[in-house]
This record gives C-alpha cells, sequence and structure tokens, in this order.
C-alpha cells in the first residue's frame, strides 16, 4: 500500500492493515519532523509531483517485496505544511524473518529519500527554504544497487 497524504496517520491502524499469521517479523520505520540545531524552523513544507512519486514509490516497494521476500509492505509520506514532531513518513515491512525485514525497510528509506519526486522546504514564519539533498543520503542510496540488483 502507497500513501501520499495531507492527513496525519494512526500507526496501529497501519499496523493492523498489514499483520497478519504469516509474518514472524515487522520493522518500522517513523520519520518526524525535528528541530535541527544549525537551522531555526517552525516547521517543513513537503511538495510531490504525486502521480509521479506515487510511480517511484510502486517501483521501490515491488523491488523490495521481490527481493527480500515480503509478505507485504506499507509506505505513507506526508506532504503540506508539517510541524515540528509531526510524522512525515512510515514505512511497515512485514515477513516471516526478521532480517528480510530490516534490511527492506532500510533500503525503502534510502530509496525514498534519493529517488522519490518530493521536495523539502524549511518554514519560519511566512518563509520557505528550499533543503538541499545530501550526498551521503545519495551515496548511500547507490551502495543499494550492487545488493538489489
Amino acid at each position: 500500500m502507497i500513501t501520499i497524504t495531507k492527513e496525519d496517520f494512526n500507526l496501529e491502524e497501519e499496523f493492523k492493515k498489514i499483520h497478519s499469521k504469516r509474518n514472524g517479523a515487522y520493522s518500522f520505520f517513523l520519520g518526524t519532523v525535528r528541530q535541527d540545531m544549525d537551522v531555526n524552523i517552525d516547521g517543513i513544507f513537503l511538495e510531490c509531483y504525486e502521480e509521479l512519486a506515487i510511480q517511484q514509490l510502486n517501483k521501490i516497494r515491488e523491488r523490495s517485496i521481490k527481493k527480500w521476500k515480503l509478505n507485504d509492505c506499507v509506505i505513507i509520506h506526508r506532504i503540506g505544511d508539517l510541524q515540528i514532531s509531526d510524522k512525515i513518513v512510515l514505512v511497515i515491512a512485514a515477513s516471516p524473518h526478521r532480517s528480510d525485514c530490516i534490511q527492506a525497510c532500510e533500503y525503502i528509506i534510502d530509496a525514498l529519500k534519493a529517488n522519490v519526486a518530493l521536495w523539502k522546504f524549511n518554514t519560519k514564519e511566512n518563509e520557505k527554504k528550499p533543503v538541499e539533498q545530501k550526498k551521503k543520503d545519495m551515496d548511500k542510496y547507490l551502495t543499494w544497487n550492487e545488493v538489489i540488483n
């Protein structure tokens, strides 16, 4: 399941949707808006090219399911105005064994950060400043090429 939304999500409800007797392990990644010590912000604004982002997320999800033999996978990403501590992104990978879902979850979030049509802006009062993609995020994503191919 892939969801891009302006609405908040409930962790327990999302877990119930993926829970199954076939799964012995679940790996969760929850990203929230943090107060960066170097940049004083009120929050962030996220925008995306939704049609393309959903296609990209589906490709990442399907690749993960195939590679790590997942029984299911949930990816939710919020867009719009978000405040400090708000939830941004949720990834839940489900599989019979823990190592598969842990690796899949890590790959999904790395691929999402580097390769999905989402743009982040820091907000302070009425100003929005674009957040540049970090080189370390792209480098981390590129290390997955050996694993995923």
